[in-house]
C-alpha cells in the first residue's frame, strides 16, 4: 500500500526528542515508498527545511495525518479538523508543578497542555501513547514506542571502565529530572564507599538560573567532583556512556526515558526510581527504587551495582534482552500497521 503520511508537529528544534522522531519516522516512510510531508507550528531555523511551517500543510483525500503532541498547541486544533484519518501519539507532558518555581511560562505551557490533551485525542481517529503510562493517560491502550535505533549510537566498550567509579546520568537539566536528589545520593555513595568518584550530569538546563542553582548545589557537596555538561556530539555522549560505572536516575516523572535504552545498549548498570513509564521499558534490567527509599538507599544500590560484578553481567545481560524488545524493527512495524489500518 502507498500512503501520504503528513507529520504535524507544535514545534521543531534541531535538538528535541519528538522532531529527531519525527525524522525517523520519515526515513522509514521513505524506505516504505510512501510519500507526504513534515510540518510544525514553530520552526527553530537551525532545523533547516527539514520541517516545513505549518501553513504549507497540503493534505488530500486518503492522506493520514500523524500528530506528534508533546505540548500545548492551540495552532494544531484545526488539523484534527481536517477530513483526512488522525493519528496522534502523545509524547508525555510534565506536570506544570516542576516548574513553577523555576520557569513558570514553562509551567503554564505544561499545565495548558495537559488539560488540551484528552481533548485532541478524543478528536483523533487513533490516539496513541509512547508508554502506555502515556496511553492510560487518556484512557487508550494504543502504545507506539519511541523508534530507538542502537546502531546510531556507536558501539559499547570493549572491556570495563577504568577506575575511579564514574556516575552518569543524561536528560535534561530540570526540577522533575531531579538531579539534585542525584547529587545528594552520590555524595553519601562517595562518602561511604569510593572517594575518588566522579558524577557526570549530562543535558541541557531549562534555564541557566537553575543550571546556576545545580552547579552551585554540586560545589556545596561534593567540590570538584561533579561534572554537568551539556551540547556533546553523538560521539562525545557515547564516550560519556562507556566510561560509566553506574547510570542513576532519580527522576519523579517520565513518560518513556530513552536513556535507559542507551544505558542498556552501552552495558551500563541500572539504578532509576519506579515511577511513569520507567517500569515499563526497564522491564527487570534495572534496580528499581520505591517511592520511600530516599537518597541513603540509592547510594546503597549505587554500590551494589558498581561493586558487585555477577550483578554486573546479569544487568547487561538483561539489559541486552530489553533492547531486543525496543527493536526498531518492531516499533516500525507497529506504527506501519496503525497508519495502514487508517488508510484502509
Amino acid at each position: 500500500m502507498t500512503l501520504r503520511v503528513h507529520q504535524i508537529l507544535s514545534g521543531a528544534g534541531p535538538y528535541d526528542a519528538v522532531t529527531t522522531q519525527a525524522l525517523a519516522f520519515r526515513d522509514r516512510f521513505r524506505d516504505w515508498g510512501w510519500g507526504g510531508s513534515d510540518v510544525a507550528a514553530e520552526i527553530d531555523p537551525r532545523i533547516g527545511d527539514r520541517i516545513a511551517p505549518l501553513r504549507s500543510l497540503a493534505a488530500r483525500d486518503g492522506d493520514v495525518l500523524l500528530v506528534h503532541y508533546s505540548a500545548y498547541a492551540p495552532k494544531l486544533r484545526s488539523v484534527l479538523e481536517m477530513p483526512q484519518r488522525t493519528l496522534l501519539i502523545s509524547h508525555n507532558i510534565t506536570p506544570a508543578r516542576w516548574f513553577w518555581d523555576h520557569d513558570p511560562q514553562a509551567g503554564v505551557v505544561c499545565a495548558l497542555g495537559r488539560k488540551q490533551l484528552p481533548q485532541f485525542a478524543a478528536a483523533a481517529d487513533v490516539a496513541a501513547g509512547v508508554s502506555l503510562y502515556n496511553a492510560r493517560e487518556f484512557g487508550s491502550d494504543v502504545v507506539i514506542p519511541i523508534l530507538f535505533d542502537p546502531s546510531q549510537l556507536g558501539d559499547p566498550a570493549a572491556a570495563e571502565p577504568d577506575a575511579p567509579p564514574t556516575i552518569l546520568f543524561v536528560g535534561r537539566l530540570a526540577p522533575h529530572k531531579r538531579q539534585d536528589a542525584v547529587i545528594r545520593a552520590f555524595e553519601l555513595y562517595r562518602r561511604r564507599h569510593a572517594p575518588d568518584a566522579r558524577l557526570v550530569l549530562v543535558g541541557a538546563p531549562i534555564n541557566w538560573p537553575y543550571d546556576a542553582a545545580m552547579r552551585a548545589l554540586a560545589e556545596e557537596l561534593s567540590p570538584g567532583r561533579v561534572a554537568i555538561e551539556s551540547g556533546l556530539t553523538r560521539e562525545q555522549l557515547a564516550e560519556r556512556w562507556r566510561s560509566a560505572h553506574a547510570f542513576l536516575c532519580l527522576s519523579e516523572h517520565e513518560g518513556f526515558c530513552i536513556p535507559l535504552l542507551e544505558a542498556f545498549h552501552f552495558g551500563v548498570p541500572v539504578i532509576a526510581r519506579a515511577i511513569g513509564g520507567v517500569p515499563e521499558v526497564a522491564g527487570d534490567a534495572a534496580l528499581l527504587l520505591a517511592d520511600a527509599d530516599d537518597e541513603s538507599v540509592a547510594a546503597e544500590a549505587l554500590a551494589l551495582a558498581v561493586g558487585d560484578s555477577e550483578l554486573r553481567a546479569e544487568l547487561r545481560a538483561r539489559g541486552a534482552a530489553r533492547v531486543a524488545a525496543y527493536a526498531p524493527e518492531r516499533t516500525a512495524q507497529k506504527l506501519r500497521d496503525v497508519l495502514e489500518s487508517l488508510a484502509a
